[in-house]
This record gives C-alpha cells, sequence and structure tokens, in this order.
C-alpha cells in the first residue's frame, strides 16, 4: 500500500470536465487498491506573506484536495526561496499529516523546488510540455528554470516525450524515462460513447473537428481557412480574439465541451484536425487529441511535427491550401468505422499502472 501526493500543475477544478494527462492519471490511482491515501495539491500560489495550506473541494471521489501558498514573489528568485519552500513544506504537512514514506510527484517545475523539503520516500518529477514555451506562465520564467534544475535531483523523472526529454537533459541535467500518453479506450466503443450524448448544435452532414484548448499553440488561421471552405466543429475553450475569429469564419465553436461528451462527438466527426503550429514548444508535445482522434477511427489531416506520424491514418501537411485540400479530400472518402491499430497498448489504465510503478521504484519498470 502506497500513500500518493501530486503536486499538480494545473487547477483541480478545471480538470473535473477537461481530459488532460493528470486527469487521467488521478481517476486511476484514486480507484487503485494499492493505493492507501492520495493527496492533491493544487496549483501554486506565489505571495509575499505566511506559507498556507488549506483544504478544498474534491470533486474526485478517493482524492483529498489542499491549496496551498508559497512565500515568496512570482517573478523573482533567489536565495530566500529555500526559506520560503521550508514554510511551504511545513504547511502542507501539518495539514496532509499521511505517511512520511509516501510518494510526491511534481506535475509541474513551479512545484519541483518544494520536494527535497517534503517527508517522503521517493521525490518524482514528470515533464508534460515545455513550460519555457508557455505564454501563459512566461512572467515565471525564472521559476520555471529553478524548477527543472530541482527536478535534476529526483528520485524518478518521466518525460511525454524524447524530444522533451532530450532537452531537459541537455539544459538541465534531468534523466527522464519517456512515458507518452494514453487513451481511453472504453469510452471510444459506440457502447459506451452512446450513453453520454453529443453536444447541442453540430452540422447535420459530414463535419472536421478540433478538440482541445485554443491556446497559442494551434493555427487559429489555419483552422478558419478549412472553415471558410468546409464544415468545421471546434470544441474547447478559446479567449475572445479567438472565438471571434472562429466565428467569423463560419466554423461551429461550442465552447468548452465536457469530457464525457467527446467521444461521441469524436465518433460523430468524420475527419480530426491537429493545426498546431510548428515551433519548439509544440515540438515537445504527445497530443492527447490525436490519440483520441485515432482511437475514435478518424482519419487525422496534421501540421508536420515530431511523433505524430503514428499511423498511416494521420496526413501531415504544411499549413497552408494544401491543408484545406487535404481536409476536403477525406471529408468526401468513406470513414473508417474501427480504431486505428495504433492505440492498441496505449490505454490509460496502463500508463497509469506504468507510472505508479516507476514512482514506487519499482523494479519491474
Amino acid at each position: 500500500m502506497t500513500d500518493v501526493t501530486v503536486l499538480l500543475g494545473s487547477r483541480f477544478d478545471a480538470l473535473e470536465h477537461h481530459g488532460t494527462r493528470w486527469r487521467a492519471l488521478l481517476t486511476r490511482w484514486a480507484a487503485d487498491p494499492s493505493v492507501e491515501r492520495l493527496d492533491v495539491v493544487d496549483f501554486p500560489r506565489f505571495r509575499v506573506g505566511p506559507a498556507r495550506a488549506v483544504s478544498s473541494r474534491s470533486w474526485l471521489p478517493g482524492a483529498q484536495v489542499v491549496s496551498a501558498d508559497v512565500p515568496g514573489h512570482r517573478t523573482v528568485t533567489g536565495a530566500w526561496d529555500r526559506l520560503g519552500w521550508r514554510a511551504c513544506a511545513r504547511a502542507l504537512e501539518r495539514e496532509l499529516g499521511g505517511r512520511p514514506d509516501r510518494v510526491v510527484i511534481a506535475a509541474t517545475p513551479l512545484w519541483a523546488p518544494l520536494l527535497p523539503h517534503l517527508p517522503a520516500g521517493r521525490r518524482c518529477f514528470d515533464a508534460v510540455d515545455d513550460w519555457r514555451g508557455l505564454a501563459s506562465v512566461r512572467h515565471l520564467r525564472r521559476r520555471v528554470d529553478a524548477g527543472y534544475r530541482a527536478a535534476a535531483g529526483a528520485d524518478a523523472c518521466t518525460s511525454v516525450t524524447a524530444v522533451l526529454a532530450d532537452r531537459l537533459g541537455r539544459d538541465f541535467g534531468v534523466r527522464a524515462q519517456v512515458v507518452p500518453n494514453g487513451v481511453d479506450l472504453q469510452a471510444f466503443s459506440d457502447g459506451a460513447a452512446a450513453p453520454a450524448g453529443l453536444p447541442a448544435g453540430l452540422p447535420a452532414g459530414r463535419f472536421a473537428v478540433y478538440v482541445g484548448s485554443v491556446q497559442e499553440r494551434v493555427d487559429v488561421g489555419l483552422i478558419a481557412a478549412v472553415a471558410g471552405e468546409l464544415p468545421v466543429v471546434v470544441a474547447g475553450p478559446a479567449d475572445a480574439g479567438a472565438a471571434a475569429a472562429l466565428t467569423a469564419s463560419g466554423a461551429t465553436w461550442l465552447g468548452p465541451v465536457d469530457v464525457a461528451l467527446v467521444p461521441g462527438l469524436l465518433l460523430r466527426a468524420s475527419v480530426g484536425l491537429l493545426p498546431h503550429r510548428v515551433d519548439d514548444f509544440t515540438a515537445s508535445m504527445d497530443p492527447m487529441k490525436l490519440l483520441e482522434y485515432l482511437a475514435a477511427g478518424l482519419p487525422v489531416v496534421a501540421t508536420p511535427l515530431p511523433g505524430v506520424a503514428v499511423s498511416e491514418r494521420v496526413v501531415m501537411v504544411e499549413p497552408g491550401p494544401a491543408f484545406v485540400r487535404e481536409v476536403r479530400r477525406l471529408l468526401a472518402e468513406p470513414r473508417p468505422d474501427a480504431p486505428d491499430p495504433a492505440v492498441q497498448g496505449r490505454d490509460w489504465d496502463g500508463v497509469a499502472a506504468r507510472l505508479l510503478g516507476i514512482y514506487r521504484g519499482d523494479g519491474r519498470c
């Protein structure tokens, strides 16, 4: 039996309806009989003042959630940071309790400097995306760098892609084992998806689909170019500018869609879109939506990124008119009616078990 503490890299409340790597892992570990206790520490808050740790609402049965304030400036790091991390560790220990031999995993470089200060049998780090390229934490760049340096001292490190593992090894000395994302294969079977239903407002005929947050990694202009000529559905949050561009192009923008409705949406669609910008940040990613598209049986049109060509159903095309032509061609062809063989062996149950074994230090991993 193991106590597990996860230092989260996103807001816990946001995971209730949004599919991510760590949502998939937490839901499985919460139901794992070998995990005696699962604690989740929410995304860090850097504030000038005392350390604080307070229990929060948990939407996930079997998981206890704590919010924590870390003493210190958000944008400035220095020798005094060690005192702030120690104070935060003491506050968390008072609130969480638990066994001193627990497994602690930092799911963001922002939490990694806390690892040496928490009582634990194993201290681990999971690299998901290269946070140096995230616009949302650009103001925290010094803390991101400090976190990656701290992660090099963890007992076990994992990375979502080989590109990211190599990059963090070269830049910070982090030695990470590559464990890619997974997909919930059962959720994409026809029988499982049907009871959850479909989002409202879908086109009556065939359409291409993009599922996910419309962030800086996404080429909104490319989606708009496709939507200007073909039926396109976009399911995911977008800022005001992106939402306006999507709507003006003729795309059906659904806004955020509950994770339970995504399988039905993809089974109803005809082509999956992966219109990511091609840069250093997107090169480090392992897009979960690609696995979901393939699990739903969709052909995929994608911009050329490392790790995307996992199946003959994935067509990589440079942004521009050729991308639109390829979507048009696939919309006119019969849709495959079975999951792509490339997703076999990528189920989240196996990924979650493998990662837990690595973090525990099991010899078989």
